[in-house]
Parts: structure tokens; sequence; C-alpha cells
């Protein structure tokens, strides 16, 4: 198992877990950073398998969690759906950009 690869889908899923509990602001922040980050990375790995549909997918989930203009939803409970329907879509794609 190499770490490097697997941190792309590994980190976004931990910090979403993460983010369920009551966390500081400043920790949402941060989440947002890494979801995007690991979101434009599975975007250039699905452009490379010509995978359109997923890669259209992660483009959304990136402009979603883009920590420079963020998202506001105004109800933890709606990112909280939105935050496991996000992290579902690293895991089952987890293989598909190694």
């Amino acid at each position: 198992m190499d770490i490097r690869k697997n941190i792309f889908w590994i980190a976004p899923i931990s910090v979403l877990a993460i983010g369920l509990l009551p966390m500081p602001y400043g920790y949402y922040n941060l989440s947002r950073l890494t979801v995007c980050v690991c979101a434009i990375y599975f975007c250039l790995k699905l452009f490379q398998k010509n995978n359109t549909v997923f890669l259209w997918v992660f483009g959304l989930l990136a402009v979603l969690y883009n920590p420079i203009m963020p998202v506001r939803l105004y109800d933890k409970e709606i990112w909280m759906v939105v935050n496991a329907i996000t992290a579902f879509l690293f895991f089952i794609k987890r293989d598909e950009v190694r």
C-alpha cells in the first residue's frame, strides 16, 4: 500500500468524518482546503482516464469545497449530508485514481 497515492482519498474522508463533530470554524477551513485539493487531484487522474462523468463530479466538488470563495449552506445538517456523499464518492473512486 503506497501511502502517497492513498492519501488523496484517505485525507478527505478523514477530515469529513472528523467534521461531523463540533469543531471550531478554522477546522472547516482546513477541511475545505483538503477536500478541494484532493478533488482537483481526482479530476486530473480521471481526465487521464477519460472518465468525463466523474471528472465533472469531482470538479463540482472542488468548486463546492474551495477555500477561497466558500459556499455557504448555513445549515450543519445539510453539510453533514453533503459531506457523507462526498466521502462516499472519494471512497468508490479510490481505485480508479491510483
